[in-house]
């Protein structure tokens, strides 16, 4: 978590956007009993994390779940988090989209990547299957909970 900075001899918190670092600190918040936490650096930049009474952060370590579509069959692959949509990953211009309309898919593939600032995490799904429709494209702004793809049991 804290970094030291050999040039300057002090401990550095690190990239105020990392959501592992976030995590962390929302982490240590709560179990403290604190409300608040304001971090501000040199540069100008603040992160500010505040619990709401009687909330309980929420931990992402497994995949978000695959949620029942309209058809029986059909399951609806959400956003995890709110960014920028990528159906592939950025650094591999020469490769196809991760899922694609009629794609069969293995439990725990990943469908596509949301870039936040600079990061970017990758989006599983839980079950294989058989992907029969995609709902966002690349560059996409998307929210939290909006549908990425929608997967049906494998034949």
């Amino acid at each position: 978590m804290a970094r030291r900075d050999r040039s300057t001899d002090r401990n550095t918190i690190g990239d105020l956007s990392d959501p592992a670092l976030i995590s962390t600190l929302t982490g240590w918040l709560e179990s403290s009993g604190a409300r608040e936490l304001e971090i501000a650096t040199p540069d100008g930049g603040v992160l500010k994390i505040a619990l709401n009474a009687g909330a309980r952060p929420v931990h992402r370590a497994d995949p978000m779940p695959d949620i029942p579509a309209g058809r029986p069959d059909g399951r609806i692959v959400k956003a995890p988090l709110a960014g920028r949509f990528h159906d592939r990953h950025p650094a591999v211009a020469d490769a196809g989209p991760l899922a694609g309309e009629g794609r069969a898919l293995e439990g725990g593939a990943i469908v596509g990547f949301v870039e936040v600032g600079p990061t970017l995490l990758p989006v599983f799904i839980r079950e294989g299957g058989v992907v029969s429709d995609v709902h966002v494209r690349t560059g996409d702004l998307i929210g939290y909970g909006d549908a990425i793809v929608t997967m049906e049991a494998s034949r």
